[in-house]
């Protein structure tokens, strides 16, 4: 066998792959004299059928499959062994019928890969902030804390820092056909829901109020706050919602004591206001800077698709799109479908190359790692700090159990890598600023 490449240009190459006869052929008739041993035909004992029959009836789709499995492997190979980062899937050309008789047999196939570029990160730079949080960020965190343990007093009216528990369910027309059993939604709500707030604050406890399909159709932010995405409130089967008034309470915010701070941190780790307020201020600062240092590196890698020149290989891409897309029929659609992509393509290949270029690798123990913290992340939703680290990694495992959940993970993990080589390599422009200022910058 033998591979040999034709290049259009720098960035598109037509592989041929060759095979003789002699490659395949010993394979061939060692299969054929295993399925003599075993077929049953009508008329012969078990393992005395005459090979010539054998031959004449299965020795075509032994032949193609063979040839197929080493034209795949010699193809494969050639790609290996000359470090082509393919784009799309090669392209077979088109073949007369091919004889597996033939002494050699050729096929063609049209492949398009990245481009060899160097990139110079040290020639990028961008703002980098160093955001530190303030006595606002860290005190509506420890409120929070007190929240999640907080005791409910009842109330007969509604306040304005009260909570208003809410039950919300469709309403069947009476003359609707058939049977009608969608699950009401339960949602609790406050002055900080100020659409359903103002909807509902007139009520007493078990009164309703109406809202219509189309009100949630053109409130987006009313119908989110009671529970409907924009898709779900275009997709109701009926035309209007029952909002119900359940109940009405306050919140008595857990004291700030030992038997809170055992709660939330495990038992004898925080032991005072003071080490509450340090604790979660380094835990806040943490945070604030992994987004700010998400931030410039998402800056870093825009200047880098901006303004670096990365050569696609625009006529197979072209071609890939019609052959692998049945919805695109014609030579101007595909030139459409790439125009659209372009720039995604483009991201995508810097982004590899600055993976290989800087040696980023994964293995199990990184992407079981995120996993975990992926896991401690959730529990600390729910107030949960001190999960034993066997029972972390417990449900990690489970989660790496799901291949798509590998997939994201991995991503993430080979984000974190690459942020780490352009966080050390790329230039900065560093000031400090608040988690407010931050948040406006990430706006711009």
């Amino acid at each position: 066998m033998n591979v040999t490449a034709t290049n259009h240009d720098d960035v598109s190459a037509l592989l041929t792959v060759t095979l003789n006869k002699s490659d395949y052929k010993e394979k061939v008739d060692k299969q054929l004299m295993n399925y003599a041993k075993t077929a049953q035909v009508p008329g012969f004992r078990k393992g005395k059928v005459p090979l010539s029959m054998v031959r004449k009836q299965y020795e075509a789709g032994i032949a193609f499959e063979e040839i197929n499995k080493q034209v795949s492997e010699g193809l494969n190979g050639y790609v290996t062994e000359n470090n082509l980062k393919l784009i799309g899937q090669p392209i077979p050309q088109p073949v007369d019928e091919l004889d597996p008789n033939a002494e050699q047999l050729t096929v063609a196939f049209e492949v398009g890969y990245e481009p060899d570029f160097k990139i110079d990160l040290a020639k990028y730079e961008a703002p980098y902030y160093n955001v530190e949080a303030g006595e606002k960020e860290v005190g509506q965190s420890i409120e929070n804390m007190q929240k999640r343990f907080a005791e409910k007093e009842d109330q007969e009216t509604l306040g304005e820092d009260s909570y208003v528990a809410l039950e919300v369910k469709q309403v069947v027309e009476g003359d609707a056909e058939g049977e009608h059993n969608h699950a009401p939604k339960n949602i609790n709500i406050n002055k900080d829901q100020k659409e359903v707030f103002a909807l509902v604050k007139s009520l007493k406890v078990g009164e309703s109020i109406k809202v219509s399909k189309e009100d949630l159709i053109a409130k987006e932010e009313l119908a989110k706050e009671l529970g409907f995405s924009k898709e779900e409130a275009e997709h109701l089967h009926h035309k209007e919602v029952e909002v119900t008034a359940k109940e009405f309470y306050n919140l008595k915010l857990a004291p700030l004591d030992q038997e809170m701070f055992d709660k939330v941190y495990g038992e004898g780790n925080i032991k005072s206001e003071q080490e509450l307020t340090d604790k979660v201020k380094a835990e806040l600062d943490e945070y604030f800077q992994q987004n700010a240092d998400v931030h410039f590196v998402n800056k870093i890698l825009e200047q880098i698709t901006e303004k670096e020149e990365v050569k696609l290989p625009e006529t197979f891409l072209v071609k890939w799109l019609m052959f692998s897309n049945e919805q695109i029929q014609s030579e101007d659609q595909a030139k459409q479908a790439l125009e659209q992509e372009r720039n995604q393509l483009k991201y995508q290949i810097i982004e590899g190359k600055l993976m290989n270029d800087n040696d980023v690798k994964l293995d199990y123990n990184d992407v079981l790692l995120q996993a975990e913290q992926l896991v401690r992340n959730q529990l600390a939703m729910y107030g949960m700090h001190s999960l034993p680290e066997e029972e972390i990694q417990k449900y990690a495992v489970e989660m790496l159990k799901n291949e798509e959940q590998v997939r994201q993970i991995s991503g993430e993990v080979a984000m974190a890598k690459l942020k780490d080589v352009i966080l050390e390599k790329s230039s900065k422009k560093e000031s400090k600023i608040s988690h407010d200022e931050f948040l406006e910058e990430l706006k711009k």
